[in-house]
């Protein structure tokens, strides 16, 4: 089943849509997916169980929302922690970016992922050193890792230890990668504040100084049996906490953040997310509701 790809005529279809300009600058999501270092559009997006696909059905309507939405970007790439001075570890590709006229909203989306490698071996998946390790790794300390903020590396490498021993000790759904969550996480905290390579050094500005106060990552996922959602336990939530102390200790008062855990069945009857009526909308490029496009998706 994963291996199944969508017939010939769907794809074409999708390919209408996503070259489809939608706004006077002829911007197309095509170039999202190009743009983004994930190579979804080379096979990822044409699986029946596609999550980059089914994430673009549910958001992409959200740029006719003229009246709410200044920017929005699928795959949007974030800064990476440094390995040494010629690259970062990697680019985290943000699912979903939102930028409204209030909030900024990042989104990981979630369809039938169910294990990683680690899981299916029955092994932990822990947290890769470069977040944490103090000592020398790819050749650069831990503050030059962070961009030059020791502070902020300090934070966050307190973080990623907790969270190691969370992994040991807490129950975690399938659909929650913890090693996916502090890239983003990370991505983030640096997007915020501007990392960027510059006369051959990584820097990044020493304080938020964007306009829009209310920050939001969300994790969106398809729900299924045994999700164990409803008790709203285990290391989802104690991730989500516990990254919300450290974000809020590091911007300040120069922000608010907000990290949610929703289900797709959830916003699909939300009405005012941040604005967005998830509940009424209709499906970008194609004559029919959201909910309608939506059903290809049940399982």
């Amino acid at each position: 089943m994963a291996d199944e790809q969508i017939s010939i005529e769907e794809k074409t279809m999708y390919y209408q849509r996503l070259t489809k300009p939608y706004n006077k600058n002829g911007m197309r999501f095509i170039d999202d997916y190009m743009d983004g270092s994930g190579k979804e559009l080379i096979e990822k997006f044409w699986s029946i169980i596609s999550s980059s696909r089914l994430a673009f059905d549910l958001y992409s309507w959200i740029v006719e929302e003229e009246n709410i939405i200044c920017e929005m970007y699928f795959e949007k790439k974030l800064p990476g922690v440094i390995l040494n001075h010629r690259e970062s570890l990697g680019v985290p590709n943000m699912d979903v970016f939102i930028k409204t006229k209030s909030d900024i909203i990042f989104i990981e989306s979630k369809y039938t992922e169910r294990a990683t490698k680690a899981y299916i071996n029955g092994k932990k998946p822990h947290l890769s050193k470069a977040y944490w390790d103090t000592d020398k790794y790819g050749k650069m300390e831990i503050a030059d890792r962070f961009y030059g903020r020791s502070d902020i590396a300090t934070m966050f490498s307190d973080f990623v230890n907790e969270i190691n021993k969370d992994i040991n000790n807490c129950k975690c759904p399938r659909w929650f990668y913890p090693k996916q969550e502090t890239t983003h996480l990370f991505g983030i905290i640096f997007y915020l504040l501007n990392g960027r390579k510059e006369n051959g050094k990584y820097i990044c500005d020493q304080e938020y100084s964007g306009k829009i106060k209310d920050v939001n990552f969300y994790n969106i996922f398809w729900k299924m049996g045994g999700d164990g959602f409803k008790d709203r336990v285990g290391l989802p939530f104690v991730f989500t906490e516990k990254a919300k102390i450290m974000v809020q200790k590091i911007f300040k008062d120069s922000l608010n953040f907000n990290y949610g855990i929703k289900t797709i069945q959830n916003i699909l009857e939300e009405s005012d997310f941040h604005g967005l009526n998830f509940k009424d909308a209709k499906t970008f490029g194609l004559p029919c509701s959201l909910k309608e496009q939506m059903k290809q998706y049940e399982l």
